[in-house]
């Protein structure tokens, strides 16, 4: 494969603006990447956003990865690749569906709404964010089932369960109403009692706000409390946008973003950073690793990330003008 120049992709100004973007031949080398190397859900998910691709496509690939019980699973969530359900890997199925403005007469939308509701758990008003099983299939350390599961994810109290409920309130005429009110109330009411969510609660949440349905009352006491953890937390020295953790374009997918006006200072050099980080395959690759737990299959898994994240980039940048 024919490789792009970095110092093209880095160079590659707007006239007068002091802005980077990614230049034709950056482009060509992700769609590339995406071709020869990515999934046939983030090619599907590539040509439905930057070729006219029809949705029907998303939806063909996205299916093999849901159960019979309606969950998602099969490693559509690249660091968890366990077959069977699971709440978390169920949430990325539903963005999925949601990206694609799948409806609530969709079949894969119909079963994984079902699955939800099935495993719920009234006596903690959440769900369980994996399952036991998890050690059946190679996985990230952080998705380790064990006595400490709960605490680490902070009782599920808002991963997954502030998405999940942006879902139901999404997918509402497939829900019983007054579950949507006991939740979205319960929701609300976590986040005033613990407003300095930690990074994968704080992308939860915002998920949730950015739920076109979800009621206005709800999402007003939200959105300055949000504002606040993010005002605070998000890294603007570019310094430390190497590392995991949050950068302005974790919280802000487009100029649309109730936060982006927030870190309107921020986001031009958060821009530039993106293109500069293309590697010389043509993808985005991520900042993580499974820390030598299954050698064996932590390459594939970071091959699947790579798609994923060449198409995140690719519609961050086009959203900011900067392809």
């Amino acid at each position: 494969m024919s490789r792009v120049r970095f110092d093209d992709r880095k160079t590659s100004l707007s006239e007068g603006e002091g802005k980077m973007n990614l230049s034709a031949d950056g482009a060509s080398a992700a769609r590339r990447f995406l071709v020869q190397h990515g999934r046939p859900l983030e090619q599907a998910l590539y040509a439905f956003h930057f070729e006219r691709g029809p949705a029907d496509a998303v939806l063909d690939a996205l299916t093999p990865y849901q159960n019979s019980d309606g969950g998602f699973g099969h490693g559509l969530e690249p660091d968890l690749q366990l077959a069977d359900s699971s709440a978390i890997v169920t949430t990325v199925g539903l963005q999925h569906l949601r990206d694609v403005k799948a409806g609530a007469d969709n079949p894969l939308v119909q079963r994984a709404i079902a699955y939800l509701l099935t495993t719920y758990d009234p006596s903690i008003q959440t769900w369980q964010i994996i399952p036991a099983n998890v050690d059946d299939a190679p996985h990230a350390p952080w998705w380790a089932y064990d006595d400490e599961l709960s605490h680490r994810w902070h009782g599920f109290l808002a991963n997954p369960r502030a998405e999940i409920v942006g879902y139901l309130v999404a997918y509402a005429a497939l829900v019983p109403p007054e579950l949507l009110t006991e939740l979205g109330a319960a929701v609300v009411a976590h986040l005033e009692a613990n407003p300095q969510p930690e990074m994968h609660d704080l992308l939860c949440y915002i998920r949730l706000v950015e739920t076109e349905a979800l009621p206005g009352a709800l999402r007003e006491r939200m959105l300055p409390l949000l504002s606040a953890v993010i005002d605070e937390t998000v890294a603007r020295d570019a310094s430390a946008w190497a590392e995991y953790g949050l950068q302005p374009l974790t919280v802000v997918s487009s100029p649309e973003s109730p936060f982006a006006g927030l870190l309107a200072d921020a986001l031009p050099a958060n821009l530039d950073y993106l293109v500069q980080q293309q590697g010389e395959d043509g993808a985005w690759a991520p900042n993580w690793s499974w820390f030598g737990l299954y050698d064996e299959a932590w390459p594939a898994s970071e091959r699947a990330w790579k798609g994923v994240l060449t198409v995140k980039a690719l519609r961050q940048l086009r959203a900011f003008g900067r392809l």
